[in-house]
């Protein structure tokens, strides 16, 4: 194998990592409120971010054996037809498997933030929060409690 069809190899790599990222990003989404589902998944994440780091590496690596030093548009720019026709489809895959992956991660840490604030306000209803929602003089007495969310 040559150094180019190693690239276009990690290439594919890579994009098939990044595919099974976003699924898994989207199976979380859809058991968010299953906390060991969305700890077996993130399991499961954790693992393939391992991989594609490795991965990652090796095709800066091959990159820049390829490049010459050169940046990607110029690089790219400078490839013959047959070659560009091969790897900018590979890249712009790439870069829309990103873009996906970091919409459904933020998506779905927004979505652990307010599952988690749904369980803080259900846990401080049924446990009762013998602060007073405001002010009061020091030894003061507060009587009866707030059952509205004071959480800003």
């Amino acid at each position: 194998m040559t150094v180019w069809d190693d690239f276009v190899a990690v290439l594919e790599t890579e994009n098939e990592l990044l595919r099974e990222l976003v699924e898994l990003s989207v199976a979380k989404q859809k058991q968010i409120n299953d906390a060991q589902e969305v700890s077996r998944l993130a399991g499961e994440e954790q693992s393939r971010l391992t991989r594609l780091e490795g991965v990652d590496k090796e095709r800066a690596a091959l990159f820049d054996a390829l490049s010459g030093g050169k940046k990607l548009e110029e690089w790219l720019a400078s490839l013959e037809d047959v070659l560009q026709e091969i790897v900018s489809p590979l890249l712009l895959e790439l870069a829309e498997n990103l873009g996906r992956l970091q919409s459904l991660n933020d998506l779905n840490q927004e979505l652990l933030t307010q599952s988690l604030s749904f369980v803080q306000f259900s846990l401080n209803l049924f446990m009762g929060d013998d602060t007073s929602p405001t002010y009061t003089r020091p030894g003061g007495n507060t009587a009866g409690k707030s059952i509205f969310d004071r959480k800003v």
